[in-house]
């Protein structure tokens, strides 16, 4: 039989204390429409994982849904309508329960760019239109026209209501806030706007929205990192490139991990399961070391700017599959992925991370996908961000686990990072890399660990005895490890 591996903590020296939200954000995805059968379920998903700033993302791919200003300004008449966006805001509001929340209202009309052609938008609103996202130059190189339009936005959520482009005012009776507007998503890739417009335009953007809550932050460049471009984080985080008195209170960006796509151009094709996870966790090391040269550059230019890194999480490889085949141990795996992610993120001082996405479905980045598509059910990917959010919390000291706890490797079998709470509890975080079980020993006195793995399912965190200080690590385990009072 193979040697448990010794699972050790200095909890002598913290290394950090931590300041990381954990949290997750959905976009207007037709499954959480109110004539949705898994509607209910959905949101009541949402309202247990009880996360603070929660992102609300009206994304182009269903634009019925998201974007209320659909066709340009003629005869004295405006397209302007809220009523299918509003059940969404509604319902992501009352889901959160009060709680502070990021706004990102990002899809910018695509009569505004110059295009071959205009658009069409097919009548079903749940329709997807991946052809949406179209043109690179504004119409009104000013872009005062598009500031004008986030600007009416937000005065329909914050300010009760606006008045159009003929002098018609709009009653909306709503006075929401929120606690950050984050301008645009992935400007990086669609529009492919420069450093340099997008720095521009969310100037403008935040010089209009300030005034109507002078509380509200703002998050700028929600970058995809598809193709990493330092220039864009030294641009935007210089302030010297900033209009006067517009804030640099946070910026953002979006990392993935993905295996081998068998087939580019249909973007099918699944590489074999049993190599998910060595690409998974090697790309996710890379990623750590973008963090490090991101974070590097903040510091030289802008340090009181917040990171928030609030897409995090995988594909699977047939991105857009309308028949997916990934294995039912992907989801444990995605979690795992994402478990180690954020606590590396967490001792990098990271000031908020957001798991993706709340709600995927097949031929819509399914394997990001928080829930089951058909039921609304949560599935592994839930169950390991939910068993993160009720273990752990900004104001934990982190503290160094595992074989060698003064110098933790990336390639460990078992990663392990442990936190000791304000109140003075402590836990250890511990994931299993690997699709085969694992034994661990703690040298602390640990009772139970708390574990979602591919034996759990989509099924709630079990909790499981640790004998003589041994217990067995599921495949790809995200497990937390309560130590008893006799740990000093």
């Amino acid at each position: 039989m193979t040697d448990a591996l010794p699972i050790a903590v200095d909890w002598t020296t913290p290394t950090i204390t931590s300041r990381t939200t954990l949290t997750t954000h959905l976009w207007t995805a037709p499954p959480l429409r109110r004539s949705s059968p898994i509607h209910d379920r959905s949101w009541a998903a949402l309202r247990e994982l009880r996360t603070d700033y929660t992102r609300f993302l009206p994304w182009w791919s269903s634009p019925k849904l998201s974007v209320p200003e659909l066709d340009p300004p003629a005869e004295g008449r405006t397209s302007w309508d809220f009523g299918r966006l509003d059940e969404f805001v509604d319902d992501f509001l009352d889901a959160t329960q009060g709680r502070s929340v990021v706004a990102n209202f990002a899809t910018i009309p695509t009569w505004m760019f110059d295009t071959p052609e205009p658009v069409v938008v097919q009548d079903d609103p749940s329709a997807t239109h991946w052809d949406y996202e179209q043109g690179t130059e504004f119409r009104d190189r000013t872009l005062t026209q598009v500031a004008e339009h986030f600007e009416r936005i937000g005065r329909w959520y914050i300010d009760g209501g606006f008045t159009d482009q003929f002098g018609v005012r709009h009653e909306s009776g709503r006075h929401h806030r929120f606690a950050y507007w984050e301008v645009l998503c992935e400007p990086d890739v669609g529009h492919k706007l420069s450093p340099q417009e997008y720095t521009r335009l969310y100037d403008a953007v935040v010089e209009r929205l300030r005034p109507l809550d002078p509380e509200m932050k703002f998050v700028g460049l929600s970058l995809s990192l598809i193709d990493l471009d330092p220039e864009y984080f030294w641009y935007f985080l210089d302030p010297a490139n900033h209009k006067d008195a517009i804030p640099l209170d946070a910026f953002s960006y979006h990392f993935y991990a993905t295996p081998d796509i068998l087939d580019p151009i249909s973007l099918t094709g699944n590489a074999p399961f049993g190599e998910w996870h060595g690409k998974l966790f090697s790309q996710a090391d890379g990623f750590l070391r973008q963090v490090q040269l991101i974070e590097s550059i903040k510091r030289r230019l802008s340090p009181e700017t917040a990171t928030h890194i609030n897409e995090l999480g995988t594909f699977a490889p047939d991105i857009v599959n309308p028949d997916p085949d990934a294995p039912a141990d992907y989801w444990a795996l995605s979690g795992a992925v994402v478990a180690y992610l954020w606590a590396r993120l967490t001792e990098l001082g990271i000031d908020l991370v957001g798991v993706a996405e709340f709600i995927d479905y097949p031929g819509m980045i399914y394997g990001a996908s928080l829930l089951d598509w058909n039921t609304g059910e949560p599935n592994a990917r839930y169950r390991s961000l939910k068993l993160l959010l009720d273990n752990f919390a900004p104001g934990d000291t982190v503290h160094r686990a595992g074989a060698a706890p003064t110098m933790e490797s990336p390639e460990t079998r078992v990663y392990g990072q442990a936190f000791r709470s304000p109140d003075g509890s402590r836990k250890i975080l511990l994931v299993n890399k690997y699709p085969q079980p694992v034994r661990v020993r703690f040298t602390d006195p640990v009772d139970a660990i708390t574990t979602v793995d591919t034996t759990t399912g989509s099924g709630p965190a079990e909790t499981r005895p640790v004998v003589n200080g041994e217990v067995e690590l599921g495949p790809f385990a995200t497990a937390v490890a309560t130590v008893g009072i006799a740990a000093d």
